[in-house]
Formats: C-alpha cells, sequence, structure tokens
C-alpha cells in the first residue's frame, strides 16, 4: 500500500487548516453582523419594572362608587332599573 509523501500530507493539513480558519472568520462576521442587527433586542434596558409590579387601570374608589348605579345601556334603553347585587 502506497503512503502519500510528507511533503503531499503537510500540503494537505495546510489547506485544511485555512479552510477552518477561513470558516471560523466567516461565522464571526456573521455574528458581528446579528448582534448589530438585533442589538435593541439584546440590550438592558435602563429602566425595567419589577415584574410584581401592578398599574392600576382606575382607583378603588371609582370602583365602589359607582357599584350600586344602573349601567349606562339600562337608562338609555328605557328599561326598569334594577339595584344591582
Amino acid at each position: 500500500m502506497r503512503t502519500a509523501s510528507p511533503f503531499l500530507a503537510g500540503k494537505f493539513r495546510d489547506i485544511v487548516t485555512r479552510i477552518g480558519a477561513a470558516f471560523r472568520e466567516q461565522r464571526e462576521i456573521e455574528a458581528r453582523r446579528v448582534l448589530e442587527r438585533y442589538r435593541q433586542l439584546v440590550e438592558q434596558p435602563s429602566e425595567l419594572l419589577p415584574l410584581n409590579d401592578v398599574i392600576p387601570a382606575c382607583r378603588e374608589e371609582d370602583i365602589s362608587g359607582h357599584a350600586n348605579q344602573p349601567a349606562a345601556h339600562e337608562q338609555s334603553a328605557g328599561h326598569p332599573t334594577f339595584e344591582r347585587a
């Protein structure tokens, strides 16, 4: 069985090394492009609301103050109004 000469084996290793380096460099370039494109998603926002902080939609007084009043559609329809339970 024939074996390759040391010169050809070294040349082959050199080619494979160069191809591997080119692939790595291309992946680095592509990774930089992706990071630049989606930078706003990766960066941490300066002010974050805590997850358990609830923003109230209305005040408690508004809810309890209108609890016994009839709904607007009941008044305008001319139907008798009943007190809501």
